[in-house]
């Protein structure tokens, strides 16, 4: 199931990039990497965009749960929050092709866990990312390793 899920997410997430910023990046007023991005008439990131359709599935009472989080966020809210996700960010990072599964439980309720590297996928994803220096780094390439999609199924219903 995590799988299956991670699929539909990564293929939205890539098309979205791949369709949509990498064609507009050279106009910064329809890219915007703040959170302001609404305020200020731009296109959400692709960071962005998981995030708003993660929160308008959990609106929708969806049992799973997906996030994006990485070990050098640009935004800091998108660290890791378990032991978890560090050991399984840790592992995509080491070996990109490997997915990492476990079990964990949070707020009394079982879940696996499963988490996917999640790689630059267009040249303006590394732009982005290599202009922030809280990011711990400055040259990130397209595929490399940004980060890990988080996908959360409860092993109870």
């Amino acid at each position: 199931m995590a799988d299956a899920l991670h699929a539909v997410i990564a293929a939205d997430r890539a098309v979205y990039a791949h369709q949509i910023v990498q064609r507009l990046a050279n106009d910064e007023k329809l890219i915007q990497t703040s959170e302001n991005w609404e305020r200020d008439k731009a296109l959400p990131t692709p960071a962005q965009v998981l995030r708003l359709g993660s929160e308008a599935v959990q609106r929708k009472g969806a049992e799973f749960h997906y996030i994006l989080r990485s070990l050098k966020p640009v935004n800091p809210r998108n660290a890791p929050q378990t032991p978890t996700e560090k050991a399984g960010l840790q592992a995509v990072a080491e070996h990109p092709d490997a997915n990492y599964y476990a079990e964990e439980s949070l707020g009394g309720r079982r879940y696996f866990t499963a988490v996917y590297a999640d790689q630059a996928e267009v040249s303006s994803c590394v732009e982005c990312h290599n202009q922030y220096k809280g990011a711990g780094t400055n040259d990130l390439k397209v595929g490399d390793v940004l980060g890990g999609i988080v996908v959360r199924v409860p092993l109870e219903f």
